[in-house]
């Protein structure tokens, strides 16, 4: 029997040999250190060259994982006994059987470079390499030096954690200011306040300002001019003392509601919360309410409260106009652009956590709304989100791992320029779409984003191995070869190897497919779609309506498959 080897599209058995050519023991090493295969990891057996006394390689044996040869050539290891070069099978097919026969149990190499080999005695290291006499050094390391780079690849902010990114808020938007209260009227107030209601009218009944002098006044005001030659500036300090006597003594929700409109900064620290649950906190009796300041500032800590939240208030059908009125400061101030204010409002006074974090988030504010986000929403997804927009990468890393979000670390890795760690992650995405049989979402995660091409091929040929997405995994697959030789080849390769009685119409599917892009392949397709049609028309006569598909300007060819679908 005469064995020959041929070139063959793809591999027959494992590939678990590695052939380098050169004939120096210095270069073999060079090599093997490159591939990252420790000298007790495999069995490296010389081959001779075509000529005496000369060495062409060596053989190396090993189980170890290479993911790079470099310009060395695998070796195909057929039933352990023959190891032949990848891409190619023996001619003819021998069983394991005829071939332990044929090699007497011993191992082979066979080359078209040099023919057919025996592995003989595996080189023994120790006999050629001699340890180095080790001796004994002192190693000073200078003081690392600052490196200016030349561009910049990626950059990452720093956060602390979301209890510090709280808690730093608290004094960046207000300074504290000491407690005051706004004491109601005495006797005496009050009957001054109605005196100087017979002198002003409030037309504006919203806070201070908007009193109106009535007649009796203007004329007071003439007359002590004309007699006594005095300015009417004493009316304007009645008008403001009338004033301050008239919002001291309005209903306490109704001076809040009122300085909320006319002031709302310095009136939201004497804002009163409202709970999740559409109510105010506190016993059901109005006399517990006082007006005095219970914001020491805008802060979004809980520690900045004078007097420990609302304390005991009650509101009654008050409730909804002031939560109304607290919505409504809140979208001015995000209009006004001041964010941190407004979440102010949706986390300290209206409770709404949700809110208040997406207006940090709105706001650009990431590190705190990915602090609300965690601590009062406990949606660590959105967190990780917000990490992710302010760069702090470091920190949405470590969110999406506890997520599994294994894609998205990976790209967080690429953005920090870490391929290594990249890969890793996008590996356990790829081999999570392999098992659910995705093949298409494996593929294309391992061609764009690994730049592994070869490692995509191979699982879209694997999805249409397995009927999993057939048609899209092929289709794809041929799309991946831009040389057009090569996609003949695969095409040729894959109908006449692949394409069993069963797949012969989805590949009709697919190469109509390629057929449409009208390049030199066209004739070739159409040759391969006529002998697939012709083969199924016994069995599925209905066929016959492909064929316009491949011969669009034929109007005839139209009518006569409507003819013989009709007839059939």
């Amino acid at each position: 029997m005469e064995l020959r080897i041929k070139p063959h599209h793809q591999n027959a058995w494992p590939l678990n040999g590695i052939l380098i050519r050169g004939g120096s023991l210095v270069q073999w090493l060079t090599e093997l250190n490159l591939m990252g295969i420790h000298l007790n990891q495999a069995d490296v057996f010389p081959v001779p060259g075509n000529t005496a006394n000369s060495v062409y390689g060596c053989v190396v044996v090993s189980n170890v994982k290479v993911l790079d040869i470099g310009r060395n050539q695998y070796l195909q290891s057929v039933n352990g006994l023959v190891y032949i070069p990848e891409r190619s099978c023996l001619f003819p097919s021998v069983t394991e059987a005829e071939l332990r026969k044929l090699t007497s149990d011993k191992k082979l190499v066979f080359h078209p470079d040099f023919g057919l080999v025996e592995l003989g005695q595996k080189i023994l290291w120790e006999v050629y390499i001699e340890a180095p006499l080790l001796i004994p050094h002192r190693v000073d390391s200078p003081v690392p030096g600052i490196r200016i780079p030349g561009s910049i690849k990626s950059f990452q902010v720093s956060c602390p954690p979301p209890e510090e990114v709280i808690k730093s808020l608290e004094n960046e938007s207000f300074p504290q200011k000491e407690n005051e209260e706004i004491k109601p009227l005495n006797l005496f107030e009050k009957a001054k306040l109605e005196a100087y209601k017979l002198l002003f009218s409030k037309e504006k009944p919203e806070g201070k300002g908007g009193a109106v002098q009535k007649p009796i006044l203007s004329g007071l005001a003439a007359f002590s001019k004309s007699i006594f030659g005095k300015d009417e500036s004493w009316t304007e300090n009645l008008k403001e003392d009338f004033e301050e006597l008239e919002f001291r003594n309005q209903n306490q929700v109704d001076r809040l509601l009122d300085f909320l409109k006319n002031n709302p900064e310095e009136a939201l620290k004497y804002a009163i919360p409202l709970d999740e649950r559409g109510v105010t906190r506190g016993e059901s009796t109005p006399a517990g309410m006082g007006w005095a300041k219970r914001w020491l500032d805008f802060s979004l800590t809980a520690g900045s409260s004078v007097s420990g939240g609302s304390g005991n208030v009650y509101i009654g059908d008050k409730f909804y106009q002031l939560q109304a009125q607290y919505q409504q400061t809140a979208l001015d101030l995000i209009k006004k652009k001041e964010y941190e204010k407004a979440a102010f409002i949706y986390l300290k006074l209206l409770k709404n956590y949700l809110k208040a974090a997406e207006t940090l988030e709105e706001g650009n504010l990431y590190a705190e709304a990915a602090a609300i986000y965690i601590k009062h929403c406990l949606n660590k997804g959105k967190a990780a989100a917000c990490y992710e927009k302010g760069r702090m990468y470091a920190e949405a890393i470590e969110i999406y791992k506890e997520l599994n979000e294994n894609e998205k670390v990976g790209d967080l890795y690429l953005e920090l320029q870490n391929r290594v760690e990249a890969m890793h992650y996008f590996e356990k995405v790829v081999d999570a779409y392999s098992q659910k049989h995705q093949y298409v979402k494996a593929a294309l995660l391992s061609k764009n984003k690994m730049q592994n091409i070869e490692a995509a091929q191979t699982l879209l040929l694997q999805g249409w191995r397995s009927d999993r997405d057939s048609f899209n995994c092929l289709n794809n697959y041929f799309n991946n070869i831009k040389d057009i030789k090569t996609l003949k080849t695969e095409i040729s390769n894959i109908y006449s190897t692949e394409v069993q009685v069963k797949d012969q119409e989805l590949f009709l599917q697919v190469i109509k497919h390629e057929y449409n892009k009208q390049n030199e392949l066209t004739n070739f397709i159409l040759d391969i779609a006529y002998k697939i049609i012709s083969e199924r028309l016994s069995v599925n006569p209905q066929i016959v309506s492909e064929l316009p598909s491949f011969n669009k300007k034929d109007r005839e060819l139209v009518r006569d498959t409507i003819r013989f679908s009709a007839g059939s």
